[in-house]
């Protein structure tokens, strides 16, 4: 005979299976997270090594840098970015917040956009980066000469919010790997992913801080400064071409926001264009920007061009900077009319945007960087000579190639710390010893290609051809004449990016185990309280059976539907960087839902084990079981939709007193029994109706028939049956109909809970 409960094993089986695959997970995570460790030791002090060793062979004016790049080869070489007479004008009532503001900014380079507040300093890189949604947009942009949007080359741009929004329960070098993942081509090698993460550590100086849980206001993580290097990394794990910050100083202390412009002003080194807008940076700061655009009072041009250009323009216009004073500062107080001008004391704010107008500076074109063959073969000579000198000394003067030993015993001598047994194995790969020897010339070579912003080593440059090739062979070309790369459908952008997206939930599913077990224990805890007094109450001779059995459900419902509410309403905002980056919508929801859906199964089981046990409920546990899931199911369903659309500090509320209305007002017993009209339509409706009704007809089925029901629930008996067989279903029996009604319920909640999270707030996923 089949077991009429085989389902509901295999349903656990895979409940339980679910919850193994998480934990095995974690742990796989957790090794994996020392063994990136060790490799990321092995290569520091590779990097030590061949830096000291190159230091002390040339003068200190020529110093190697401590780091060279390996996965940051950016995805087009340059862009530049022209724009022509841009202007917002906001929806809501009209007013221009930035007008006729026409300049460039240039590849290579540093640009910084300030002005006092109120100027449209952020409206105006939103209108560049095709952000700026609450406003209508004017003017021309143009991308490397075509007309296009920065938006059109979404790929190729790296945009850094204001505030810091991260994931607040994965390490920083987790953060950086997703980011890398989801936004690189789908054929990367997974070697140039961990090399792209290893550079924007080094750069971003995360290395110390790397397997620490970035954490948040409630549970301390890394420190102000270093979640901002988080938020920047994040970007820059794509490999953007051109890079634009929305005030990443903001919050910090002046020593850290200079370390942190510093580490960004390096990316200039490999072709990025960075764009950033600032509020009053202290002088070392400013020093560190190449461009500098300056808007007025109503986001109009008051000053564009080299950032050392800036303050005699300024003086030709009759301002005098007093001695020891912050240029930016005193910019500032020029633009917003607190410093009297000496040629003209009348002189309005307003003015300089028209005095710009009239006398505009055009920057000199900058000069192309090319190789210089000469300079190149006399640093070659030059650390040749050094090198032979260097080996003479140490007794190496007739040797041509030199063996391991030997060359440690060089190193000892020019008092270099040996490497580790490991690190010395990968440092002989690097350098290119071949049967435990290295030629001179060889030795040289590699000496040489530290000299450069970008690792020379055997290893990344067949990377870095693979990525060549690949970018070639699987172009296309945007309305700019920009490589967008290969364009995948939603179809395949969804199996990409999927199965990314649930290992990273999966990893934050194993983090949240607190509050993942403080919500199961007030489940359980909910399921005794409500089943105590349930005892000598579930039999169909109580009057008071069918109101236990609603009431029962009522915990279930709204404790799961609550506790499902943090899956997208906390990290909303987190959604909307990733949407506006590349990361589909299907994926992620999916992803979380995923993950989540193991917990309100485990929920069902264990708040009907312990329900049962307290409320001594006849009938088979899968009976009751079955119910509520079904009623977990479709109040997680609500409690998800109400995450994706109500703000967070209402979803709450908003959410009880919907399951509370379901569940009590609309499913009530009494109501059952008097339903007509439009009170039967909404019990119908409710998915506690269905539930708690499948209960109810199937204990009196199995204890007794009809017959047995006390004669004052006989009008509830019969209101149930109504109900649940309204449709025309009575050969389907109660079970089947409750299971399809339920599962219509639950789909719809989570569809309308889709189309929140992908159509509420569009503008931001920009």
């Amino acid at each position: 005979m089949v077991d009429p409960y085989l389902w509901e094993h295999c349903m656990l089986g895979i409940t339980l299976l679910g919850y193994a695959v998480l934990a095995i997970n974690a742990f796989i995570n957790r090794r994996q997270r020392w063994q990136l460790s060790e490799e990321s030791k092995m290569m520091s002090e590779c990097e030590r090594c061949s830096v000291e060793l190159a230091n002390s062979l040339i003068p200190t004016s020529k110093a190697v840098p401590e780091y060279r790049f390996r996965g940051m080869r950016l995805k087009m070489s340059s862009i530049r970015i022209e724009f022509d007479n841009l202007g917002v004008k906001l929806k809501s009532t009209g007013q221009c917040i930035v007008e006729g503001v026409s300049g460039e900014f240039r590849p290579k380079r540093v640009a910084a956009i300030m002005g006092p507040s109120g100027a449209g300093k952020t409206t105006f890189m939103n209108a560049l980066c095709g952000r700026a949604y609450y406003g209508t947009t004017t003017g021309a942009i143009r991308i490397n000469g075509q007309t296009s949007s920065i938006a059109e080359v979404k790929q190729l741009r790296g945009f850094v919010p204001q505030d810091d929004i991260v994931h607040e329960h994965l390490t920083v070098r987790e953060q950086l790997y997703y980011s890398a993942r989801l936004r690189n081509a789908e054929d990367t090698p997974r070697e140039m992913i961990n090399n792209i993460v290893e550079d924007v550590l080094n750069v971003m100086q995360l290395l110390d801080v790397q397997h620490s849980i970035v954490g948040n206001v409630e549970k301390r993580g890394i420190s102000g400064g270093q979640r901002k290097r988080v938020n920047i990394g994040l970007e820059l794990a794509a490999r953007p071409t051109i890079l634009m910050l929305d005030e990443p100083t903001s919050g910090l202390d002046a020593s850290t926001a200079l370390e942190i412009i510093r580490s960004v002003k390096r990316l200039t080194a490999i072709g990025m264009t960075v764009v950033m807008v600032v509020h009053q940076p202290r002088y070392s700061l400013f020093t560190l920007f190449d461009d500098l655009l300056l808007l007025g009072l109503g986001g109009r041009t008051v000053y564009l061009g080299k950032s050392e250009g800036a303050l005699p323009y300024f003086r030709n216009l009759g301002f005098q900077m007093p001695q020891h004073e912050n240029p930016a500062d005193w910019f500032m107080d020029v633009i917003s009319g607190r410093v009297r001008n000496e040629k003209d004391p009348d002189l309005q704010p307003r003015q300089l945007a028209d005095a710009w107008a009239e006398l505009i500076t055009v920057m000199p074109e900058e000069l192309e960087l090319g190789h210089d063959t000469s300079e190149g073969q006399h640093d070659s000579f030059a650390f040749t000579k050094a090198l032979n000198g260097k080996l003479s000394s140490a007794g190496y003067e007739d040797v041509d190639e030199l063996s391991q030993e030997q060359f440690l015993n060089f190193l000892d001598t020019m008092q270099i710390k040996r490497p580790s047994e490991a690190s010395w194995a990968r440092l002989m790969e690097r350098m290119g010893f071949e049967d435990g020897f290295i030629s001179r010339q060889k030795l040289v070579f590699f000496l040489l290609g530290l000299r450069g912003s970008f690792s020379q080593e055997p290893g990344t440059r067949g990377i870095g051809d693979f990525i060549s090739s690949a970018s070639e062979s699987s172009k296309e070309t945007s309305v700019s004449g920009i490589p967008t790369g290969k364009k995948l459908g939603r179809r395949g952008r969804f199996l990409i990016q999927y199965p990314i997206l649930l290992h990273q939930n999966s990893i934050r599913w194993a983090r949240d185990w607190k509050h993942k077990l403080i919500s199961t224990c007030l489940i359980m805890f909910a399921a005794a309280v409500f089943g105590a007094p349930c005892q000598d109450k579930l039999i169909p001779e109580n009057i008071l059976c069918p109101l236990k059995i609603n009431i029962s459900h009522l915990p279930i419902g709204t404790l799961s539907s609550i506790a499902c509410l943090h899956i997208f309403g906390s990290d909303r905002p987190l959604f909307w960087r990733e949407s506006a980056s590349g990361v589909g919508v299907t994926a992620f929801y999916l992803a979380r839902l995923t993950v989540s859906l193991f917990d309100v199964l485990m929920w069902s089981y264990l708040h009907t084990a312990v329900w049962m046990l307290f409320s001594q409920a006849p009938c088979s546990f899968w009976m009751w079981l079955i119910a509520f899931r079904m009623t977990a199911m479709c109040a997680s369903g609500v409690g998800i939709f109400m995450s994706t659309l109500v703000p967070k500090q209402n979803s709450t509320l908003a959410t009880a007193v919907v399951i509370l209305v379901m569940g009590g007002a609309m499913s009530e017993p009494q109501v059952i029994a008097d339903a007509e009209g439009l009170s039967s339509a909404l019990a119908f409706v409710s998915p506690f109706t269905w539930t708690a009704g499948q209960n109810y007809l199937a204990l009196i089925d199995t204890s007794g028939g009809e017959e047995a029901v006390d004669f004052y629930a006989v009008m509830i008996m019969e209101g149930y049956q109504k109900i649940l067989l309204c449709l025309g279903g009575r050969n389907l029996g109660y079970l089947t109909l409750t299971y399809i009604f339920c599962s219509v319920f639950a789909f719809l909640a989570l569809f309308f809970g889709y189309l929140g999270l992908r159509f509420f707030h569009r503008g931001k996923q920009a």
